[in-house]
């Protein structure tokens, strides 16, 4: 096992065995190497994937916990993190055993180089031991700015629209806001969901 940096191991493979040992696993892709329809389709299979790969199995929620960064799959080509974390520390978060690979496309990799010291950074903003969940309070509706900035990023994360989303946009002054703050082939895609909706409703 090799030590990168001041306290985040990194082992090196064969993959593991043991699903009872805690575990992080770290995968790097782009953005256009993952398959899927929309924003869901992709993280599953990449969850997935992980998990075969490692313990014969899929992702299993409840037991398998995970997060994403740079996951805007509306742009190509971009670099972006799926992690899956299993198992429970029974002390320091920081003795949890880190693998990490890149994504092909078609394989997963095990990257020989060691973590890079702002990778390490940013896996600590996601820690292994989760403190327990608290009760959210109630939200209200979103103002519309906010809404339109929700339909923005979900624009660019390929998340599909909903029928309140749609009809939040049928407003002239929403779509004219996306329109002028959006990338061009979003707003192309927008209107093509829209027509599909208007049709899907029709029918």
């Amino acid at each position: 096992m090799e030590t990168i940096g001041s306290d985040l191991e990194v082992e090196e493979p064969p993959r593991a065995t043991n699903s009872e040992r805690p575990k992080r696993i770290l995968v790097r892709t782009k953005t256009h190497l993952v398959p899927g329809d929309d924003y869901g389709a992709r993280c599953y299979f990449m969850l997935d994937r992980i998990c075969q790969h490692h313990w014969n199995r899929d992702f299993v929620f409840g037991e398998d916990r995970w997060n994403s960064y740079g996951t805007e799959f509306g742009y190509d080509n971009r670099t972006c993190y799926f992690l899956v974390d299993h198992g429970r520390s029974a002390s320091n978060d920081d003795d949890v055993t880190v693998l990490w690979y890149e994504w092909t496309g078609e394989s997963l990799v095990a990257i020989q180089q060691a973590m890079p010291a702002e990778i390490q950074r940013k896996l600590r903003e996601y820690p292994f031991t989760r403190p327990p969940e608290q009760p959210r309070p109630k939200r209200g509706p979103r103002d519309a700015n906010a809404m339109r900035r929700l339909i923005r990023l979900n624009l660019r994360l390929d998340i599909k629209l909903v029928d309140a989303e749609f009809e939040f946009m049928s407003k002239p002054e929403h779509a004219e806001w996306l329109k002028n703050h959006a990338e061009n082939k979003f707003w192309l895609k927008f209107l093509s969901q829209a027509e599909s909706h208007k049709r899907q409703g029709a029918g």
